[in-house]
């Protein structure tokens, strides 16, 4: 009985999303996880660096997403260690986009932190700089 184009492109179409599928490799929630707190974190800096004014200590408030974005990063660092090959190609490209994502906002942080006066040490016999 010969096979009908219908039944072909099916067969077509299901091969090749098996085979999307399996590049996909094992999916983990805890990458998704990490994911999301990367989006969470490039939302709190980018609402940090656009409402700067509405902070009552902004720099205070830089220094702890800075915090927060040192230990994701080490998060991440060790979780790719520990998990390997098994990660998926998908879901590794997904975590790789985001962290490139969330070090693309840093900068905008750093353009709104202006650097403090150096602090001067006047010697007070003769008011001359030390």
């Amino acid at each position: 009985m010969p096979v009908s184009y219908t039944t072909c492109h099916k067969y077509l179409i299901t091969k090749q999303c098996f085979s999307i599928f399996m590049d996909l490799g094992n999916f983990d929630e805890e990458c998704l996880l990490k994911v999301i707190n990367c989006s969470k974190l490039s939302a709190a800096i980018t609402k940090l660096t656009f409402s700067w004014n509405n902070y009552s200590n902004p720099v205070l408030e830089a220094h702890e997403l800075m915090d927060r974005y040192q230990k994701l990063s080490l998060e991440i660092l060790e979780y790719e260690q520990r998990i390997g090959s098994k990660l998926g190609k998908y879901q590794r490209n997904k975590l790789d986009d985001s962290m490139e994502d969330l070090a693309k906002v840093i900068p905008y942080l750093e353009n709104k932190i202006e650097p403090s006066e150096s602090l001067e040490i006047v010697d007070k016999t003769n008011n001359s700089l030390v």
